[in-house]
């Protein structure tokens, strides 16, 4: 608080003050007091006046310097009122009971907000388990069924429709395989669902474990096979190196880097999955040979719901993927960041520490 800011704010005190000594110095004058005496009267109202002035400044600055250090300290700032220090003045006390009644409403709305977003929380969880049973369950009819199916077609429908057997085969295995590819994606958009809603606590579900990149990664092409047949993707895999972290939060990340480079390939795509060992970390790069990313997208590529212009040309984009893999690689402690040349490929970096502690293990175990 600033001298000036504190006389602006007494002003019209001692605008008051100012009239009632221009009175009585009326006053005394009129009523025979000298010109000597009336003057020595006024400069003994004015020193008194500037010392309860210059007292109240000094006791007002350090109740606010007090209050501004205990608000910069706390990290709930909406407990302000708890915490202010005692004063002796009417005026604060009333303050300090109001601000407590108002931050009293406030949290108790805040625990209302939390307790139904924490309901349709746990409602979007279940509701993502439930679904997943009939989703496997479409998924096994399809692979169970895909020759049962083609064979029981050619002996129904091929005297009458006249095509060959090879032709109406064909045909029900096409079938099914659309039907498993559009299965795959529910399960992918399902899953980013249960991820989203996690995100937040990541810390009361994964479990911190040696986990080999390219286990994980050859569990994440097994998954999507179909999916990298359909668009004749091939992929080299170089990963024998093993990282410390959760196993099923990695393989979340890295399927949604593996569906996005799909769904932006080139002609004759390529993946090159490779881990490269440093001092202090894992890091596991994932390359591909598709459109790439524009110079002036790829500082936003993680940022919410932005698509850029290859999301705008490919029309079914959602610009979730890759701000959910950067949040759960924020919360893991992974690093995650993005290399790309326009119409070469892009790169996508992940890179996994390592603590002294568990290269002294390694160490010892050599």
């Amino acid at each position: 608080m600033k001298l000036t800011d504190f006389l602006r704010d007494k002003e019209m005190l001692l605008l008051l003050h100012l009239v009632c000594m221009c009175l009585a110095a009326a006053f005394l004058r009129l009523t025979g007091y000298s010109r000597t005496n009336t003057i020595l009267f006024l400069t003994l109202w004015l020193l008194l006046l500037a010392a309860w002035l210059l007292v109240t400044f000094v006791r007002r600055r350090k109740f606010f310097r007090e209050a501004q250090r205990i608000l910069d300290k706390v990290d709930q700032r909406y407990l302000l009122s708890e915490l202010l220090p005692d004063s002796i003045r009417l005026e604060d006390r009333l303050y300090r009971e109001m601000l407590h009644r108002s931050n009293k409403s406030c949290i108790e709305r805040i625990r209302q907000i939390e307790e139904k977003q924490r309901d349709y929380k746990e409602y979007i969880e279940s509701w993502v388990h439930e679904i997943k049973a009939p989703i496997t369950g479409i998924a096994l009819l399809c692979n169970n069924r895909r020759g049962i199916a083609a064979q029981s077609t050619i002996s129904q429908n091929v005297e009458s429709s006249g095509q060959t057997a090879s032709e109406t085969a064909s045909v029900s295995k096409t079938d099914y395989l659309t039907i498993s590819l559009e299965n795959q994606k529910i399960e992918n958009y399902v899953d980013m669902v249960l991820y989203y809603a996690r995100s937040e606590e990541v810390y009361k579900d994964y479990l911190i474990r040696e986990t080999s990149l390219e286990d994980v990664i050859y569990e994440i092409l097994d998954k999507n096979h179909l999916l990298l047949i359909q668009n004749h993707v091939q992929a080299d895999v170089n990963c024998q190196s093993t990282v410390y972290t959760d196993r099923k939060w990695v393989a979340f990340i890295l399927n949604q880097i593996l569906q996005n480079s799909v769904k932006y390939r080139s002609e004759n795509p390529l993946l090159r999955i490779r881990a490269k060992r440093k001092d202090n970390s894992v890091l596991c790069i994932f390359e591909d040979n598709g459109i790439g990313i524009r110079e002036e997208d790829l500082s936003r590529i993680f940022d919410k719901g932005f698509t850029g212009s290859n999301g705008r040309d490919n029309g079914r984009s959602t610009g979730m993927g890759l701000y959910l893999c950067k949040k759960l690689c924020d919360r893991l402690g992974i690093g995650l960041f993005a290399e790309s040349e326009y119409g070469v490929g892009t790169k996508l970096y992940l890179e996994f520490p390592v603590s002294s502690y568990i290269k002294d293990v390694r160490e010892a175990r050599v």
